[in-house]
């Protein structure tokens, strides 16, 4: 498939940029030895590519024909993931692609770990982009794999913040959240509105939407960093003092009342299952309305031309030991060489650009990317302090577990098993440590079976 030219504002404004006598000589100017003919890409589908990287490489490679080689075939998320990553090793091997765009860190390291991709890390160094040019947060992620080499780049990056309703914290005279707070200490601030009012309509601190205890254990859990089980070891890893502490939390704040039912009222589909219409999600949305004090949400969440109350905004909860680390952080874009490609050299060339600072003040007036610039210089560019805000973030450091193939119903069971003993505990039918003694039990019942099913599929 053959990408057609775009004359988009966007590519008008890259090519006037590129164009630009004054910055003919500076520093920051992407150096672009050869400009192929044709330049094979592989990505998810036309659309995909396009919307994010269309017209920066048309801007960069006016005259060479992008090839592009789409993997939508092998991206259905329904299939099993070894089928996923072996369709997806073949289709390289087949089509040899030269430069490559992955669209989770799953694929990514399993095609590093096949050794399919180029190291970028000589390109990198020789180009100074370094952790005191690319976010540091950035390069940790691409170097979570077997070599702890960096085989790919994601020029972009993305996080959640903490937004809060400035006009109830100052009607309630609660001090507002700050950036560096844990899930503990966010909860306790949250508490504080529960406690000064507890009718049924009163304003509640936290709000989350469909979100239940296991769910908020996940997202405690996640940010300092540790797992329930741990599938490539075989080995439920629940009944710990780590998850003792976060289910303290999470008991403790939905039985004190600082969470209130917030799930709206579902509508029952022709087969049997529950949905929630447009009308249903606005209900819903709580901190909209002003009945929450703070929410979740991205950096362009929550326009304050849409609300009617001030909003302010910190980054979210971080982890209890570096009070930087944050389970939001992402990078999941990720530009990538084929190892052997002829056209190594254009294919990093591109990838250059996409780090530079040329796109990082193109993406302050019109952003083409997910989340923000990975280079750092959007800082100086960008006149949102939220924004701003997201590069004090480094990504939680999740446990990286290798893919072990089970049957996705494992992974159903055992939260209906995880919810049961919560919901259990919460009702004071046991204590949690009997509560946790029950899950690592029931839990590692459940892997030893997944794990000997997958073994006499794979024969």
């Amino acid at each position: 498939m053959t990408v057609s030219r775009r004359t988009g504002i966007l590519f008008t404004l890259l090519t006037a940029i590129l164009l630009l006598p004054t910055l003919a000589g500076c520093s920051d100017e992407p150096t672009v030895k050869e400009r192929p003919e044709v330049l094979k890409v592989l990505d998810t589908d036309a659309m995909n590519f396009n919307m994010l990287y269309g017209d920066y490489i048309n801007a960069l490679y006016p005259d060479t024909t992008i090839k592009l080689i789409t993997s939508k075939a092998i991206s259905d998320y329904s299939l099993p993931f070894k089928e996923r990553i072996k369709g997806y090793i073949d289709l390289v091997q087949r089509e040899q692609p030269d430069l490559i765009i992955i669209r989770n860190n799953q694929t990514y390291r399993a095609l590093a770990d096949q050794g399919l991709l180029a190291d970028l890390s000589p390109y990198m160094n020789k180009a100074g982009l370094n952790d005191g040019h690319i976010h540091p947060g950035v390069l940790e992620i691409m170097k979570q794999n077997k070599d702890g080499q960096l085989y790919g780049i994601a020029p972009a990056f993305d996080a959640l913040q903490l937004f809060y309703n400035k006009d109830l914290f100052e009607k309630y005279g609660i001090e507002p959240p700050h950036d560096g707070m844990t899930w503990a200490e966010l909860l306790d601030l949250s508490y504080r509105f529960t406690a000064a009012d507890k009718s049924s309509s009163g304003v509640i601190g936290y709000y989350e939407s469909f979100s239940s205890p296991l769910d908020l254990a996940y997202s405690i859990g996640e940010t300092e960093g540790i797992a329930m089980h741990r599938l490539s070891q075989g080995m439920m890893t629940v009944n710990t003092p780590a998850w003792r502490s976060v289910f303290q939390t999470v008991l403790s704040n939905y039985k004190n009342g600082t969470f209130r039912a917030m799930t709206p009222e579902g509508k029952i589909s022709a087969e049997g299952t529950t949905y929630y219409d447009e009308q249903a999600m606005k209900s819903a949305d709580w901190f909209g309305q002003g009945k929450a004090a703070m929410s979740l949400g991205r950096a362009g969440n929550f326009n304050e031309s849409k609300v009617k109350f001030k909003v302010g905004a910190v980054n979210p909860p971080v982890d209890e030991g570096t009070r930087t680390r944050s389970s939001s952080f992402n990078a999941n874009q990720i530009l990538a060489v084929r190892a052997g490609s002829p056209l190594t050299e254009a294919s990093w060339g591109f990838i250059q650009f996409m780090l530079s600072d040329y796109v990082a003040k193109v993406s302050t007036v019109q952003s083409a990317m997910y989340g923000v610039p990975s280079n750092l210089s959007f800082q100086q560019w960008t006149k949102d302090e939220r924004e701003q805000a997201l590069y004090r973030q480094m990504p939680a450091l999740r446990p990286n577990d290798d893919l072990v193939e089970v049957d996705n119903a494992f992974y159903s069971k055992m939260n209906d098993m995880l919810k049961h003993e919560i919901d259990a505990a919460l009702a004071d039918k046991h204590t949690i440590d009997d509560m946790l003694g029950r899950m690592q039990e029931q839990g590692q019942a459940m892997i030893d079976a997944a794990l000997k099913e997958a073994g006499k599929k794979s024969g």
